[in-house]
């Protein structure tokens, strides 16, 4: 093989090749590009079918097919190694294959039946908290480690699947079509959380490893320290809301064991069963189902009240229901 197929090769896959084949030049760029923009939009319509069909295999097939990690980890390498040049050419390019999937989500959801409620598969990437950050650093650090060390190749899937790139981008699409500009913001803030985090992690193993301008190059060095901490700001600032809604989870988690057996015991051996029980902050929904009506929903918030410490806003939903059962003869 030569060496124009080794760089097409290291520029879609990070496999094993030198930090600099991150950067090819010629036709091996033009036939990298090629195959990022053909990737990129199967992997589009992939997630976004994936995505209506609340299916994990699809998801995941379209986090593998997608070569947008790649495009980022050129970015860090970029960033790192003061290649002015490559850092706008490769931002553009995820920015330009972030919008086509985006329309992709848009144009998919155009021709679906519109959806009431968000599949799970939806929904989960419409609320992204700290861990996903963890996430992200953690595969950002595994990409740029087999890319430096050209060795440790069939992890690369797990890196893919691990940070989630396209299916937030498709959720975005999805959700500003059914209207949902709240989720649509929330899938956009996962999508720009991995994309910080893979920068980051990936430029400060590219650092350990020795992938920074040559002394000589005094000013490119002072430059490249300025643009990683600048990415590092990036990060924090966005790691603040994801920090809020982390602790706003924890403190709802609390909450819902400590309400439990309270509404175990306001049902009180009668015929009912909860359907539905969610607490978001001092709100709290509950839906109960079955033949025998509920007890006074006010004594119900006063106790969970108590239970929690904190004032409650109780929406309590009723759904009658009966059984009934017949013996049939021939």
């Amino acid at each position: 093989m030569d060496d124009v197929a080794v760089q097409a090769d290291a520029r879609q896959a990070l496999g094993p090749a030198q930090l600099d084949d991150l950067f090819p030049e010629g036709p091996a760029f033009r036939r990298s590009l090629r195959t990022f923009s053909v990737l990129l939009v199967l992997a589009g319509f992939i997630a976004s079918f994936g995505l209506y069909q609340d299916s994990v295999a699809s998801i995941i097939g379209a986090m593998v097919v997608a070569p947008l990690g790649g495009a980022i980890m050129a970015f860090g390498g970029a960033l790192v190694t003061a290649r002015d040049r490559w850092m706008v050419v490769t931002f553009i390019q995820v920015a330009l294959g972030a919008l086509a999937v985006v329309a992709i989500g848009f144009l998919v959801s155009l021709f679906m039946p519109n959806l009431l409620v968000l599949t799970p598969a939806l929904q989960a990437r419409t609320s992204p908290g700290i861990l996903d950050l963890g996430v992200a650093l953690a595969a950002g650090a595994a990409g740029a480690y087999v890319a430096v060390r050209r060795t440790g190749t069939d992890a690369l899937p797990g890196v893919a699947i691990a940070v989630s790139l396209v299916p937030p981008l498709a959720t975005v699409g999805i959700c500003l079509e059914l209207g949902r500009p709240n989720d649509a913001a929330g899938a956009l803030l996962l999508f720009v959380t991995n994309f910080a985090a893979i920068v980051v992690a990936a430029c400060v193993v590219f650092a350990l490893a020795g992938a920074t301008p040559d002394r000589a190059m005094l000013r490119e060095r002072h430059r490249v320290r300025n643009g990683m901490v600048l990415a590092v700001i990036a990060l924090v600032i966005i790691a603040i809301p994801l920090f809020v809604t982390g602790i706003g989870r924890a403190f709802d988690a609390i909450h819902a064991d400590q309400g439990a057996p309270v509404v175990r015991s306001w049902i009180d051996g009668r015929d009912l069963k909860v359907s539905a029980w969610q607490i978001n902050g001092s709100n709290i929904d509950v839906t109960v189902t079955g033949p025998d009506a509920p007890a006074d929903a006010g004594q119900l918030a006063s106790s969970l009240a108590a239970a929690m410490g904190i004032p409650v806003q109780l929406d309590l939903h009723y759904v009658p229901s009966t059984h009934t059962v017949s013996d049939g003869t021939p």
